[in-house]
């Protein structure tokens, strides 16, 4: 188990240092937290359970979003490799 969640983090640095994505991509994570701890908010979270259900579905939103965005750049350097070792 803590061995994935090494291979989980060496991934997305992987992908954070990677210069061909976009600044945007990798900003999405930032820009989730920013909001959470901002205090306006779409629903403000003086409202209870609502107010913290938006901030939850947002960094739901951009864990998934960031999980598929390294999981596509694994899959573009392994292809990558492939076609490297191809050409071999």
């Amino acid at each position: 188990m803590a061995f994935e969640r090494t291979r989980t983090v060496g991934k997305l640095w992987r992908y954070l240092r990677d210069p061909g994505v976009r600044s945007w991509r990798k900003l999405a994570g930032v820009a989730a937290v920013a909001y959470v701890l901002w205090p306006l908010d779409l629903i403000p979270d003086g409202i209870p359970v609502l107010g913290w259900l938006d901030d939850a579905g947002i960094l739901a939103a951009a864990a998934a979003f960031l999980v598929a965005e390294v999981r596509r750049h694994e899959r573009r350097i392994e292809q990558a490799a492939e076609k490297t070792v191809d050409a071999r």
